[in-house]
């Protein structure tokens, strides 16, 4: 009787037991991704959560090895080191980034672990491993929402941060610490010789120099474009950090074939003394690279109140620019052209705006100066063609858009040697169609007539685009040289719409340069026009087209576009 007791008793704590077994297998195989292997790597088995998450049936992985989940991720260096771990008998540990079936990356935490032979060789591989897919991603997103993505420094968001936060460990020590505001010199000159590409190795080459002096990656700061930040909490060796940065640029930079030199800029704040906030700090270090930027070389500048004297306004207004242009903050409005005789909507000129927040709107008259002088006018330029040609490509997909919208160059910007090829660039990288776009030429472009410029003209030409004179009238150009450019239209300037009404002068003046194009096979578009009575005399004489506040004055995106959506609807 007892020992039937005994076996029953054992028989009901095997089922019990079989079943919990079952529980905990049930359980692995939900949260644990298994696989094993054989000494070579060869899959022999998987769980059904292993399928699940790669997206592959059993059989379409028993027989294959783990390359078949490469997502091309990780170096070679990566899993060489893992293979040699295992392959020695030891357990290997880390994060392993795989490419499922339908293309898709997903993230697991695995841990290897060998199974040894009687020789004490691995004879087959255990891998267990847990999903970290959505952990790993907010991971990345975080490190890629502070760091630039071209260089891996972190970025100026990480920088308000960081500089934030050493402000107040500052304020609490009272200590100090300075700002450096690093400007590469002639890098434009560098990108437009040699190609962006080169530009971006460029850039990544810097910042791994600027790597070898903080390894940590927590000192340096990509700004934008070819301007890093470093910060330097100890400054007693302020001259001679800034005196080694500026080594460091001693050794050529070396790309392919292409060898070549270069040096840079250092404005210095320092806190409190030049400024106890993130902008003031910054505003600051950058008036002094600006200083220091002007004298040649390799230089560096500490800040000084007397930099804030006579040359105060246009040292923040360039400072303040830059700044614009790095952050985003200009803006392009549109100004519609009229048809003469019917009064519709037959395009539009791009017109650059600034409005800051301090000084208010500054007119383009102010601006565009600082900009040709201080070398920022071509990144200004493309970025108006850029962002024109994107919102030309969103009219497009929103309706019929048979429209022709102007965007005014510089005469710098349009003669420097790659101009043309970097419009192209723009084309195909914006999808845009040529016959939407339309280039401006001040007259003062022409003042260096030659084959080049005439070359250069026929070239846009070809691209598809029009071609106009702007401003016509108020520059140098001779009249007999106008018959040999490639042009499309002439606008004449303002000056001379305004004496229109008031007298025969006027009108005759413009009557002839109406005449003038039309003899010539150009289009006329007056500037400008404000009133009645300047419009009928325009239509007297033939002149097609008009802009000017009569019809319409600058308009933004939001109301450029209800406009064409009702004119086009009509």
């Amino acid at each position: 009787m007892i020992n039937k007791d005994i076996q029953s008793t054992e028989t009901s704590l095997m089922e019990h037991t079989y079943e919990e077994l079952q529980d905990i297998k049930t359980a692995i195989d939900e949260a644990v991704i298994m696989a094993v292997t054989d000494s070579k790597g060869i899959i022999t088995a998987v769980n059904d959560r292993f399928c699940e998450i790669s997206k592959y049936r059993r059989e379409e992985l028993i027989g294959q090895n783990h390359r078949i989940l490469n997502s091309k991720f990780h170096t070679k260096e990566f899993f060489k080191t893992m293979w040699k771990t295992i392959g020695s008998g030891q357990t290997w540990n880390g994060e392993i980034c795989n490419r499922a079936k339908d293309g898709s990356l997903y993230w697991v935490q695995t841990t290897i672990v060998p199974f040894l032979n009687e020789m004490g060789k691995p004879k087959q591989y255990i891998s267990i491993r847990t999903d970290i897919t959505e952990q790993k991603n907010i991971q990345m997103l975080t490190h890629f929402a502070n760091h630039d993505v071209l260089t891996g420094l972190p970025n100026r968001r990480y920088l308000s941060q960081k500089l934030n936060m050493l402000i107040e460990k500052s304020k609490e020590n009272q200590s100090k610490f300075a700002l450096f505001f690093i400007d590469i010199n002639r890098f434009r000159h560098i990108n437009d010789a040699l190609g962006h590409n080169v530009g971006d190795l460029f850039l990544i080459e810097v910042a791994q120099r600027f790597k070898s002096i903080d390894k940590t990656g927590n000192s340096f700061y990509r700004l934008n474009g070819d301007e890093f930040v470093f910060l330097l909490e100890d400054i007693s060796i302020l001259s001679e950090m800034a005196t080694k940065l500026m080594k460091m640029f001693e050794q050529p930079y070396v790309f392919n074939k292409y060898e070549f030199y270069s040096t840079i800029s250092i404005g210095i704040s320092i806190f409190p003394k030049h400024g106890n906030d993130v902008d003031s700090l910054l505003v600051n270090a950058d008036m002094a690279m600006y200083v220091a930027k002007n004298r040649k070389g390799n230089q560096y500048e500490i800040f000084k109140k007397v930099m804030k004297g006579k040359n105060d306004h246009i040292l923040i207004l360039e400072s303040k620019l830059r700044n614009a242009i790095r952050e985003s903050l200009l803006e392009i409005h549109y100004q519609p052209k009229m048809d003469v005789k019917t009064e519709l909507l037959i395009g539009m000129e791009a017109l650059l705006r600034w409005n800051d927040e301090e000084l208010g709107h500054i007119p383009p008259n102010d601006f565009i100066p600082f900009a040709e002088e201080c070398g920022l006018i071509n990144e200004i330029g493309e970025w108006v063609l850029k962002t024109t040609a994107i919102q030309i490509k969103e009219w497009e997909k929103q309706f019929n858009f048979n429209l022709r919208v102007a965007v005014n160059i510089s005469p710098l910007h349009f003669k420097e040697p790659n101009f043309v090829a970097r419009l192209v660039e723009i084309l195909e990288e914006t999808k845009v169609k040529p016959e939407h776009l339309e280039i401006e030429i001040t007259e003062m472009s022409m003042m260096d007539y030659n084959d080049d410029l005439i070359n250069k003209i026929q070239e846009v030409k070809e691209l598809g685009l029009t071609v106009a004179i702007d401003d016509f009238g108020t520059g140098y150009s001779s009249l007999g040289y106008l018959k040999e450019f490639p042009v499309d239209t002439l606008k004449i300037d303002r000056t001379f719409i305004v004496n229109i009404s008031e007298g025969e002068s006027g009108i005759a003046m413009v009557a002839a340069i109406i005449a003038l194009a039309h003899a010539l096979k150009l289009k006329v578009v007056a500037e400008g026009v404000e009133t009645i009575e300047e419009m009928e005399i325009l239509k007297q004489y033939n002149c097609e087209y008009v802009q000017g506040y009569y019809f319409s004055k600058p308009l933004n995106v939001i109301d450029i576009t209800k406009k064409m959506q009702s004119e086009l609807s009509e």
